[in-house]
C-alpha cells in the first residue's frame, strides 16, 4: 500500500500537480495512523484478554485452595474435638471418685492430650498474586478487598492457633505433665511400668499436684474448645468465600 502511494506521489510530482500530491500525501499518512490505531487497539484488546484469562485461572485456583482449606478445617476439627472429649472423660472421672488416678487409661489420655496438631493453610494462589503483584488484575475492588481480608483473617487464625499450641500446650501442659510424672506412656519408656504408676499416683496423693493436674487438664479442655470455636468461625468464613468466587467463575464464563 504504501510502495502503492510512493509511485503516485512521484508521478503527480514528475506532472507538476502539487494540489493532488499533497492530497495523496494526507491519505498515506491517515492510512498509517489508522493503522498504528487498529494495531494498538488489538494489542489493547490482546492484552486484555491475557489478563482476563489470568484472573480466571487465579480463580479457578483460589476455589481448589479453598476446598482444600476446608479438607484442612476438618481435619483440624476432629482433632479438637478429640481432645475435647479425652479431657471432658479425665474431668469426669475425677468428679465421680473424687481422686484422680494414673492407670494405663488415665496415662494414655494425659499423653494424647499434650499431642497438638498444626494448622494447616492452603493459600499458595494468594501468595502468588501477592509476591507477583497479580493481584492488581482482580479489577472487581469489592473482589479483591474480600480475597485480601479473607487471607489477612486467616493469617491470624494461623497465628492464635500457633500461640494457643506453644504457649499453652507445649510449654504449659506437655511441660507440667512430663516434668511431674503424672503420666506414662508406651512411647516414654517402652513398656507400661506398674511402679511409675504408683510414684505418680504418690505425687497426686499431695493436695496441690491434684489441683495442679485438674487445672491443666481443665485449661486443656478450654484450648481445645476455643479451637472448636475458632475452625467453625473460620469454616463459615471459608465456605462464604467459596460461594463469591464461584460465582465470579460463572460470570467470567458468560463474557
Amino acid at each position: 500500500m504504501i510502495k502503492f502511494f510512493r509511485k503516485i506521489r512521484q508521478r503527480l510530482l514528475k506532472e507538476g500537480r502539487l494540489s493532488s500530491y499533497l492530497l495523496y500525501a494526507i491519505g498515506e499518512i491517515v492510512l498509517v495512523v489508522i493503522g498504528i490505531l487498529i494495531a494498538l487497539q488489538i494489542s489493547t484488546w490482546s492484552r486484555t484478554r491475557q489478563e482476563s484469562d489470568k484472573v480466571k485461572s487465579y480463580l479457578r485456583n483460589i476455589e481448589a485452595d479453598l476446598n482444600q482449606q476446608l479438607a484442612y478445617i476438618d481435619i483440624q476439627l476432629e482433632f479438637e474435638y478429640n481432645c475435647d472429649s479425652l479431657a471432658k472423660s479425665l474431668l469426669a472421672r475425677y468428679r465421680k471418685e473424687q481422686a484422680l488416678a494414673i492407670d494405663s487409661v488415665s496415662s494414655g489420655q494425659l499423653y494424647n492430650l499434650t499431642i497438638r496438631n498444626t494448622f494447616t493453610k492452603a493459600d499458595p494462589t494468594y501468595q502468588d498474586l501477592i509476591s507477583t503483584g497479580n493481584i492488581g488484575l482482580i479489577k472487581d475492588e469489592l473482589l479483591r478487598n474480600e480475597i485480601l481480608n479473607y487471607y489477612l483473617e486467616l493469617e491470624r487464625f494461623e497465628t492464635i492457633m500457633m500461640i494457643n499450641n506453644t504457649l499453652y500446650v507445649d510449654e504449659m501442659f506437655a511441660m507440667k505433665m512430663v516434668n511431674n510424672a503424672y503420666m506414662v506412656s508406651d512411647v516414654q519408656i517402652g513398656n507400661t511400668d506398674r511402679r511409675l504408676f504408683e510414684v505418680s499416683n504418690e505425687m497426686l496423693e499431695v493436695p496441690e499436684h491434684e489441683m495442679l493436674v485438674i487445672n491443666l487438664i481443665k485449661i486443656r479442655e478450654d484450648i481445645a474448645v476455643g479451637h472448636v470455636k475458632f475452625m467453625n468461625e473460620l469454616k463459615e468464613k471459608t465456605e462464604s468465600m467459596l460461594d463469591v468466587i464461584q460465582n465470579h467463575i460463572i460470570l467470567e464464563q458468560k463474557e
